[in-house]
């Protein structure tokens, strides 16, 4: 059989348009697929790193009523010492050798941790002796704990899957504990009838936070990072309630009902 020139371009003209108008390949749906995951991930991670950034910040009211009281009055040290522990677990889990390809979550716990240790020198600082020496002794044991940690995760485990899974845990594990502070705090002002505005915006921003970091672990498919912010989102949640329920109780004991005339 003599294929001529003309035939030749003829058979290409028909392959183009059969590769022209069929359908996506699946090679093609699952990378058009990873790009926007992609792109997911780091509107998500810039969204999650703002949100995070002022449930930090919205402990500066009162380390500056501290440091300019030179007092710290009634509140305790603990959820910020716990703070500087949870902070350091997630840049732990962050790093390329145990969880990577992890930045958005580095970034905001790296930025949290300069935050508390500030916010811990500060306390230290206007405190009585006693609990300077509470403070020091809880900063120890969690510079043992973190080293046997970093050595016993480094050492037991040689893959990411399984650094992964036993890193996660203990972030889990020490959200749990500063959410539980938060929460009992939360309880205790609604007890001294102390709720002031602040904290109800405070609530709502750490159940936006909570939400966004979810969503973003659900795109990523992190079980622990969605473990831990699902469970901020709802006491974030639990706490607005709180507030917005104290709020109406509040309002409708001062209302004054006029005498009803009769008829």
């Amino acid at each position: 059989m003599v294929v001529t020139s003309d035939t030749l371009i003829w058979k290409i003209q028909v392959a183009d348009k059969q590769v022209n108008d069929s359908e996506p390949t699946t090679l093609a749906i699952a990378f058009d697929t990873m790009v926007n995951s992609e792109n997911m991930l780091i509107v998500l991670g810039v969204i999650g790193n703002v949100t995070s950034f002022f449930v930090f910040a919205s402990l500066l009211p009162t380390i500056w009523r501290i440091w300019k009281n030179k007092s710290v009055d009634e509140f305790k040290y603990h959820p910020l010492a716990v703070g500087i522990i949870h902070s350091i677990m997630w840049v732990f889990y962050s790093m390329p050798f145990v969880h990577p390809h992890s930045i958005p979550v580095t970034t905001v716990n790296s930025v949290g941790l300069v935050m508390y240790i500030i916010f811990n020198i500060i306390y230290y600082v206007n405190t009585n002796k006693t609990t300077r020496r509470s403070m020091v002794l809880h900063y120890i044991a969690e510079f043992v704990f973190l080293a046997g940690l970093v050595w016993s995760t480094l050492v037991t485990f040689d893959s990411h899957a399984t650094r992964s899974g036993y890193v996660g845990f203990f972030c889990v594990f020490f959200g749990i504990i500063l959410y539980g502070l938060d929460l009992g705090i939360t309880v205790k002002a609604i007890r001294a009838k102390n709720v002031k505005s602040r904290l109800l915006l405070y609530s709502l921003v750490c159940f936006l936070n909570g939400l966004v970091w979810s969503v973003y672990a659900l795109v990523k498919y992190d079980p622990y990072i969605l473990i831990e912010n699902s469970l901020g989102a709802l006491i974030g949640c639990i706490q607005f309630l709180l507030y917005i329920g104290y709020y109406c109780v509040e309002r409708f004991r001062t209302i004054k009902l006029s005498p009803v005339d009769d008829c």
